[in-house]
């Protein structure tokens, strides 16, 4: 059975040669292995729109650092084991997560607030972190 297979295949003197078969120059970057390795999974592409935005390079870290809930807050802090306050250092109502300081900290809600009015806009972001994302 694996010699049907290989008896019609033919050797050349020329040296081997690696190809990388997942880009189509054969030339292996980390570009196309990327590619390669997420191929099939679900991507959600509003946050893709974040790294083309025309905001500095700060902010977007920023962003995407606080969509993957990867910012060092007390939440993480606490984690860790490492010193910190209890509360949010704003309201000191609530446990500081990054979604209590974007979005649930009465001064969040407050800036929101006045910058949707400087828009004629006046719907605010959900009360709770749940409906957040749903809401966008």
């Amino acid at each position: 059975m694996i010699w049907d297979l290989l008896r019609d295949f033919a050797l050349t003197e020329a040296m081997d040669q690696h190809r990388w078969r997942h880009d189509s120059s054969g030339v292996f970057t980390s570009k196309s292995a990327y590619r390669q390795f997420f191929q099939g999974s679900t991507t959600f592409e509003p946050w893709c729109r974040v790294w083309k935005s025309w905001a500095p390079p700060k902010c977007k870290t920023f962003l995407w650092l606080a969509i993957k809930d990867k910012c060092w807050t007390m939440d993480k802090l606490s984690k860790r084991g490492l010193p910190h306050r209890d509360k949010c250092v704003l309201c000191d109502q609530e446990e500081e997560t990054i979604q209590h300081i974007l979005v649930g900290c009465v001064f969040a809600r407050e800036f929101w607030y006045k910058l949707l009015s400087a828009f004629g806009l006046q719907q605010l972001p959900p009360d709770n972190d749940e409906d957040y994302f749903a809401h966008w």
